[in-house]
């Protein structure tokens, strides 16, 4: 009897220690579409079946319109669709396509490798990444506070609505822009494409209509992919051309147009006052002249001195007659 609680106890403390020691293994739960085909070294694919565990140091690819759902110790994972990855013990190696990851612990962490940067995510949280042609990384939130860090160096944290790029001139994050999250959810594969729980979309749309609240704005552009090391898109739905943005921190040269307004030709005071302003008439025998004299003037003209009884008290100057 000893003997077998020894056993379980072992057996625990392995399964246990394996989040532990930081290795994830990648339990296969649901596939959308054609699923996801693993490559041997002969160059041959073959499917992999529901409820296994996807193989490490193995490449898998999904096939396109398709994805997969995993789940690990402390983690939720999807790939979308054309994605390319190896799984390895305490990393992902992602050749291409976007991941979505829910971390459930806050001590979690998670390297994340791509062709040029690597990436490590910590804290508890949901975010979606995406490998750019650049061979970087754009990173959105979803749900509460992502750590990221950059080949070690540099780091950046990202709440719901917040996105950065991977700047790899400068092996820096790119300053942070906010995406319509309502929008993010409604076009996400990865987010609406797969079945959620009621407690996971209630989440959703409280973050959504948090962020109009606070916000209250919408803009006509949307961000692009990264094709350059430090260069990014801005897709502007108003004009037909696109623009680019720099990863530096001018953002003088981004041009974003606000939905319903339009900024005003008129005078300020004209628009405070919601008509054109009028002057007043003023009695001129109550106030000394004004005119500028010219140069010959001021040589052979003396001073006037004004006499202080018929000076007006400065309370009739506002109000006038």
């Amino acid at each position: 009897m000893r003997m077998k609680i020894c056993l379980i106890a072992c057996s625990i403390f392995l399964i246990g220690g394996s989040s532990v020691l930081g290795k994830v293994s990648h339990l296969f739960v649901s596939s959308l579409g054609d699923g996801v085909f693993l490559s041997d070294k002969s160059g041959k694919s073959t499917a992999v079946n529901q409820a296994t565990f996807l193989p490490f140091s193995t490449k898998l690819s999904v096939r396109p319109k398709s994805g997969i759902e995993t789940l690990a110790a402390g983690y939720q994972f999807r790939f979308g669709s054309s994605t390319a990855f190896v799984c390895e013990e305490q990393s992902i190696e992602l050749f291409s396509g976007s991941i979505f990851v829910r971390s459930r612990k806050i001590t979690n962490a998670l390297n994340l490798k791509g062709p040029e940067a690597s990436i490590r995510l910590s804290g508890a949280g949901s975010c979606l990444i995406n490998l750019e042609p650049n061979g970087g990384f754009k990173c959105v939130g979803v749900l509460g506070k992502i750590i990221l860090s950059l080949n070690g160096k540099s780091s950046a944290t990202i709440l719901p609505g917040e996105l950065v790029f991977t700047n790899l001139t400068e092996n820096v994050f790119s300053d942070k822009l906010v995406v319509d999250l309502h929008n993010l959810f409604e076009t996400s594969f990865l987010i609406s494409g797969f079945s959620n729980s009621q407690s996971f979309l209630n989440s959703l749309k409280s973050v959504s209509e948090s962020q109009k609240l606070f916000i209250g704005k919408t803009f006509d552009a949307t961000v692009g992919g990264a094709k350059k090391p430090e260069v990014f898109e801005i897709i502007n739905e108003l004009q037909p051309s696109n623009t680019s943005a720099q990863f530096s921190n001018d953002t003088s040269n981004l041009s974003y147009k606000k939905r319903g307004y339009e900024v005003t030709g008129s005078l300020p005071l004209q628009e405070l006052l919601g008509r054109k302003p009028k002057r007043l008439s003023v009695n001129s025998d109550e106030f000394p002249s004004t005119t500028i004299p010219t140069p010959d003037k001021i040589t052979s003209e003396k001073p006037s001195v004004t006499d202080p009884t018929t000076r007006p008290f400065p309370s009739r100057l506002l109000r006038g007659n």
